[in-house]
């Protein structure tokens, strides 16, 4: 059997927050920009998790609340959450043994002649704490990327995770030199697409977060065997941005 709930008329968690799929065991939601996940320097409360345990107190009970892997504050997309500490620890073995397939839609920087995949080691950046980089010294870490559609001075991407490094897809794409659209921190310094009109620039430089949305995730239920195949479509603001790209 296969499950691919795109409701329509999404039930809220609260105004920010709309279940994709949900059952007895699992819950999938489509994360907002600007949402943090977890609770953290400068971010001690408002997070997706203080929502889910306002909203769902038996959640107290398994790690993270149930949260099976994160996404950055300014990413938006599909994000898997578990119900019990058994479906929990399935999830996260899955996840560790790369059987759960993750899809991201992202506008990077330039024109991309091909797809490929990146296999560079990341780890901790040595002067920015809070950032990564690549490096000899880092963890395995492998990106497949297509290439979807190429603007004008942009190009739309398809990416899968074959790893999941903190800022993975970020650190990996300015290391070929497309950093995603928008990102405040994985960036080429002082870039600007060659014979732009000046106010398709102001309309790009207004774009205040990367251009990255979790898109698609497939799996098989670790409880139900059922294929667990959902997918959400481009934000809002991802969708108006293209007209100037």
């Amino acid at each position: 059997m296969l499950y691919n709930k795109q409701i329509s008329r999404p039930v809220l968690l609260n105004d920010f927050i709309n279940i994709i799929y949900e059952d007895e065991y699992i819950l999938l939601i489509n994360k907002p920009a600007g949402l943090v996940v977890h609770p953290g320097h400068g971010n001690l409360d408002g997070t997706l998790m203080d929502i889910l345990l306002d909203k769902n107190k038996f959640l107290a009970k398994i790690p993270r609340a149930g949260i099976v892997h994160r996404l950055d504050k300014n990413t938006t997309g599909l994000m898997i959450i578990a119900k019990d500490i058994f479906t929990y620890e399935k999830l996260i073995f899955l996840m560790k043994n790369r059987k759960i397939i993750r899809t991201y839609d992202a506008f990077v920087s330039g024109h991309l002649t091909s797809g490929g995949i990146i296999s560079q080691p990341i780890t901790r950046h040595s002067k920015k704490r809070t950032c990564m980089m690549v490096n000899t010294t880092g963890k395995t870490s492998i990106t497949h990327y297509q290439i979807v559609q190429r603007f004008n001075f942009y190009t739309h991407i398809h990416i899968k995770l074959e790893t999941g490094r903190t800022h993975q897809i970020r650190v990996h794409m300015l290391y070929l030199k497309h950093p995603i659209l928008g990102d405040p921190t994985y960036k080429i310094t002082n870039y600007y697409p060659k014979h732009i009109k000046k106010n398709f620039l102001n309309k790009i430089n207004l774009f205040s977060r990367q251009a990255l949305h979790a898109s698609h995730i497939k799996f098989v239920h670790p409880i139900t065997n059922c294929l667990i195949d959902c997918y959400t479509e481009l934000p809002k603001d991802m969708v108006d941005i293209v007209k100037y790209l």
